[in-house]
């Protein structure tokens, strides 16, 4: 199968690489079949998700563990349900980033990052109720502490 994306423009995949939202994405919720592309292969440190149903909504994730060694997402017994999983080893974290130029002024959604089951490939995204996660996190001192 193929799809265009904006980015890295035709792009070949099978029907195991996407991931499913069964509720969507906030304020996307009918949009529930994506497919993660790496912009940088054998990593995911940042992603562009890819919506099968409409070439020209995607979104670029970040894992937010390569820029916030101490982010700890605490997700409830029903999100986990959700996706499929009681086990912390199976769920992935990544979350939605606002790339700027510089990088330094991008910020990343703490608040409610996507979960992914990487077995099953079912993915939510949750809001957390850690108030030190906030919806528009500066990725400045992140990237500041990498140099």
């Amino acid at each position: 199968m193929k799809i265009k994306n904006r980015y890295f423009g035709e792009v070949e995949y099978q029907a195991g690489d996407k991931i499913c939202f069964p509720e969507g994405l906030f304020g996307f919720e009918e949009q529930k079949e994506f497919l993660p592309i790496s912009f940088e292969e054998d990593t995911d440190t940042m992603l562009c998700l890819q919506s099968l149903e409409n070439e020209e909504l995607c979104f670029v994730l970040l894992n937010p563990f390569r820029f916030f060694a101490d982010y700890n997402p605490q997700i409830s017994e029903a999100d986990r349900i959700a996706i499929g999983t009681s086990r912390d080893e199976d769920i992935s974290y990544y979350v939605i980033g606002v790339i700027r130029e510089p990088l330094a002024d991008s910020t990343v959604n703490l608040k409610a990052p996507i979960a992914v089951n990487y077995r099953t490939r079912d993915a939510r995204q949750i809001i957390l109720e850690d108030p030190a996660y906030t919806f528009r996190h500066g990725l400045g001192e992140a990237i500041r502490g990498d140099e």
